[in-house]
């Protein structure tokens, strides 16, 4: 499967990219994305439910804390 569909986009997300892989946004900025959404196609409304879509994706287990420490962190950025 391709890793962009695994993360949740399709591929021609990432099919238009020189490398044929997803790119994320810049993290610099990101509260810019507050009002129209997270990720490529704004289908998620805060950060803290990006962060819970990667935990679960990824088999991270962060627990409540830590996501929210980490959504902290990327906003500091």
């Amino acid at each position: 499967m391709h890793t962009a569909v695994k993360m949740g986009v399709d591929s021609f997300q990432a099919d238009r990219s020189p490398d044929k892989a997803y790119r994320t946004a810049p993290l610099k900025g990101l509260f810019s994305h507050a009002k129209g959404g997270f990720f490529h196609d704004g289908r998620f409304a805060t950060l803290f439910d990006v962060v819970t879509h990667y935990d679960g994706l990824l088999g991270l287990k962060l627990n409540e804390g830590q996501k929210k420490d980490l959504v902290e962190y990327l906003k500091s950025l």
